[in-house]
């Protein structure tokens, strides 16, 4: 009975200085509490609108075909809504001063959500790079994205801009860690992963 209760106390003791040091708020979830849990959000309920700090994405290099788009602002810019015609692509994340490429000619930036990068919870974009007969994807975050596919961008022998290929969700990976997933590439492209927080 004695042990019973130090150990009812004990616990009293410990949720009254979580309410504390949360100033009111705890939080009962096991991997946050016990420092393992994933910070990304799967999802975010902000809704569009102008940036507040003035920023936008701009067409940073033009091209027949396709561009390269660049986030000018300090806030992180989701789920990016774009149209060239009656086409339409979405850049799903998009942190400050990042730029991405599209498979679109001439495309016209529409609705924008803008977030404080730390909402984000310490999401990092995931990397690409062509290596013999594939693409060698890099991702630091602390789960799996899920792949919206990517832009291939092509290039001539002096860097310029000459147009694009749209890579499909399956040969993009956006699992933590590193992973070569096979594909043939023109020489000089560059490969552009869309990785989305979650699967809205």
């Amino acid at each position: 009975m004695i042990r019973k209760i130090g150990l009812g106390a004990v616990v009293v003791v410990v949720l009254g200085l979580l309410v504390f040091l949360g100033r009111g708020r705890v939080d009962l979830d096991q991997n946050r509490l016990l420092g393992t849990g994933c910070a990304i959000p799967a999802r975010i309920t902000a809704v569009p609108g102008p940036a507040p700090d003035g920023g936008s994405i701009r067409v940073a290099e033009p091209g027949p075909g396709a561009a390269v788009l660049e986030n000018t602002g300090t806030l992180a810019a989701y789920r990016i809504q774009l149209t060239s015609g009656a086409r339409t692509a979405e850049v799903p994340v998009l942190l400050p001063g990042q730029r991405a490429g599209v498979v679109l000619d001439q495309p016209v930036v529409g609705a924008v959500t803008w977030l404080a990068p730390e909402a984000l919870g310490g999401f990092t974009p995931v990397t690409a790079t062509p290596v013999g007969g594939g693409v060698r994807y890099r991702s630091a975050n602390c789960r799996a994205l899920t792949s919206r596919g990517g832009a291939v961008l092509l290039r001539d022998g002096a860097g310029r801009l000459i147009g694009g290929e749209q890579l499909p969700a399956a040969s993009v990976s956006c699992a933590p860690g590193e992973k070569v997933l096979p594909v043939a590439l023109p020489p000089h492209s560059e490969v552009h992963p869309y990785c989305a927080l979650g699967a809205e």
